[in-house]
């Protein structure tokens, strides 16, 4: 990785776009697009602009992104991490409870309606003939 990608690394770390960087440094649009190594004239140009660049890493890669040698991953994922609202274990232990009541509910009733799903099969009440009365129809079904 030459210096210049270590530089598009810096640049996505921080959210920085491109075009920023260079307008703000004075270098041309395609400069991070055409070179994989810069001068030190430009290097010693983003290291001012840029203080918290660990000058070694940018120009050899070795050491950490960042002077004051912490992870720029961890940095990363800090910065982003929203705070998380304080949960409230009884509000949440109480929505629990309602879900499980619900639930208990629906079985019941879903159980008294297979049971008399189950009854109603037990005694069909199917005639092949409709002209014929009812206690006829049984006998023969025996």
């Amino acid at each position: 990785m030459g210096t210049t990608e270590r530089v598009i690394k810096y640049l996505d770390f921080k959210g920085i776009s491109k075009y920023k960087f260079c307008k703000d440094l004075g270098f041309s649009n395609k400069f991070l697009d055409n070179s994989s190594n810069m001068g030190t004239d430009k290097a010693c140009k983003i290291l001012h602009h840029y203080p918290e660049i660990n000058a070694e890493w940018l120009l050899t890669g070795n050491g950490s992104m960042l002077k004051n040698g912490t992870n720029p991953i961890i940095t990363y994922l800090h910065d982003n991490v929203e705070p998380v609202e304080q949960l409230n274990y009884k509000d949440l232990a109480d929505a629990r409870l309602q879900i499980i009541e619900m639930k208990d509910e629906k079985i019941l009733r879903l159980e008294k309606e297979l049971s008399e799903l189950k009854y109603t099969q037990k005694e069909p009440f199917l005639y092949k003939n409709v002209a014929e009365s009812a206690p006829e129809l049984t006998k023969k079904e025996k």
